[in-house]
């Protein structure tokens, strides 16, 4: 009859205690936001319940939506990024560590046909099943790029400097 020694068990406790923690923290799958892109008459992107009526309006396709982490640094980046179906539903995939566990803010911008649409901070559910993502249109409503992105753009290219168009200066 073989017995386990006390000490090697103990100390394999954490370890496994540990692998717990990390398949569960950092998931399998990520962070998920569901939702729809609508037409409406105003531009907004919200998180709403599950039930909100507003999510069976008529949904409309392309409308392109983007996470951007640190919003507010030099070091913002987008994380994700989803287009809206033919029915408008939009599946927003984010798989950076933290999205819904820290507490920190995230940008989220709706954009369509080369126009911006509309964006807002939130801070981002733990439970992201617990709500949806409403993205409300009206359509030909949007600024094209932005005006002060597209100047910030012609003053950087008269410069000699170079930059890669993907540089968080262009966002």
């Amino acid at each position: 009859m073989r017995t386990h020694d006390p000490i090697q068990v103990r100390s394999s406790l954490p370890v496994v205690l540990l692998s717990i923690c990390v398949m569960l923290l950092g998931g399998c799958g990520g962070y998920v936001l569901k939702g729809r892109a609508v037409v409406g008459a105003y531009n907004t992107i919200e998180l709403v319940d599950k039930d909100d009526p507003r999510l069976a309006d008529r949904g409309t396709p392309g409308v392109r939506v983007e996470a951007i982490r640190d919003p507010q640094s030099l070091g913002r980046k987008i994380v994700a990024s989803a287009n809206s179906g033919g029915d408008g539903t939009i599946r927003l995939a984010i798989s950076d560590f933290g999205a819904g566990f820290l507490e920190e803010q995230w940008e989220l911008k709706a954009a369509m046909g080369g126009a911006n649409y509309t964006a807002n901070l939130f801070d981002l559910p733990f439970d992201s099943d617990s709500v949806r993502l409403l993205v409300v249109v009206q359509p030909g409503s949007g600024t094209p790029g932005g005006s002060l992105q597209m100047e910030a753009e012609r003053e950087l290219d008269n410069f000699d400097i170079r930059l890669p168009k993907d540089s968080a200066i262009y966002r």
